[in-house]
């Protein structure tokens, strides 16, 4: 399966790949071989930016799988079950491939039953460095309860204290509070976006046009100084001056220009994920997941410590930002105060 309007067949036969949805495709593989987002994220993911099925409808969960094990993204094609080199240029690397196979082989694994289940085990550690781990416990009136402390494996430890699930998750959903972005402001954003992207491509395509228009300029200068130098009107200390000048400029235009087109917009695409992962917090207080909350804090953030029963928690740039700011205003995030305050504007 290819995605629809993903590619065309030119008079020559062979295939013109669209560089704007290739980049996308690549992200698409990238989130997965991560193993941060599962299939069903991914279907989301496609429906956001906009990429769509060879019928023009949006990926269901059920075709996520089959976009993941297409050969065409490596300049290959198939037929009949049988692989033929390609003609048009690779979208993804092999190794990224690969390891995207890695990861749905896995995935598609029978999962191990464990005895107990701990959701945030592996996502702390204690002051001492060690480990956290968990134990249940049954109460004398039949309650079970789950406790996380530490192993004690590093030596001596100051940490008497049990921290109990419960009181755990509590800290958690109040710290995804403060990066959660809701569907309906997501979507706002989103759409912003949209409009900055075309409005940057537009000032981008009339930055371009003026740099080349000063680059053909400078050619026609150099064409015309050479001109000059052989009808010996200029010395040729003057004449090696004049042109060491024209070459830098020449130089430095095309540099300008390569730039522009390949680098002008770079900031969006990360700007679109890091919105997208502020509304995955807000579904995370939904669905109450508590695997998908330690998978969530782990991949923003790092030295997850539990000391006297609260968790201390260090975000990355620019959730720390963003953390701060609503705990400053302690109010919902609103564009354009928390755009500006995490830096993603150009």
């Amino acid at each position: 399966m290819v995605l629809g309007r993903f590619v065309k067949v030119s008079k020559t036969r062979g295939i013109d790949i669209d560089i704007e949805k290739a980049s996308k495709v690549k992200k698409i593989f990238a989130l997965y071989a991560s193993g941060n987002y599962n299939l069903r994220e991914l279907a989301e993911w496609y429906k956001r930016v906009s990429l769509k099925s060879n019928l023009d409808k949006f990926v269901s969960i059920s075709q996520v799988p089959k976009i993941l094990q297409n050969v065409f993204y490596l300049e290959l094609m198939k037929y009949k079950d049988e692989i033929y080199e390609g003609t048009h240029e690779p979208i993804i690397s092999k190794k990224l491939f690969d390891k995207v196979q890695e990861v749905l082989k896995e995935r598609g694994k029978p999962q191990k039953v464990k005895k107990h289940y701990f959701a945030f085990l592996g996502l702390m550690k204690c002051p001492c460095s060690a480990a956290i781990t968990a134990e249940k416990k049954i109460k004398s009136s039949g309650k079970e309860y789950i406790y996380y402390r530490c192993t004690k494996k590093k030596g001596p430890c100051q940490e008497k204290h049990f921290l109990r699930d419960e009181e755990l998750y509590l800290q958690i959903k109040s710290f995804l509070q403060k990066v959660s972005l809701s569907s309906y402001d997501t979507e706002q954003i989103l759409a912003e976006l949209e409009k900055e992207e075309l409005q940057a491509k537009e000032q981008t395509k009339t930055t371009v046009q003026n740099l080349k228009e000063q680059l053909t300029l400078t050619v026609q200068k150099l064409e015309k100084l050479l001109d000059v130098y052989l009808e010996e009107t200029i010395t040729a200390e003057e004449y090696a001056s004049r042109k060491n000048k024209l070459v830098e400029q020449k130089v430095g235009l095309q540099e300008q220009i390569k730039d522009f087109e390949q680098r002008g917009l770079s900031w969006l695409e990360p700007a679109r994920e890091f919105v997208l992962s502020l509304n995955q917090a807000a579904k995370l207080l939904e669905s109450e997941n508590k695997a998908e909350m330690t998978t969530f804090l782990k991949n923003i953030g790092s030295n997850c410590i539990l000391q006297n029963r609260q968790l201390i928690f260090s975000p990355r740039k620019p959730y720390d930002l963003v953390a701060e700011r609503s705990e400053a205003t302690a109010s919902c995030l609103h564009f354009p105060v928390w755009w500006t305050v995490a830096g993603l504007n150009r």
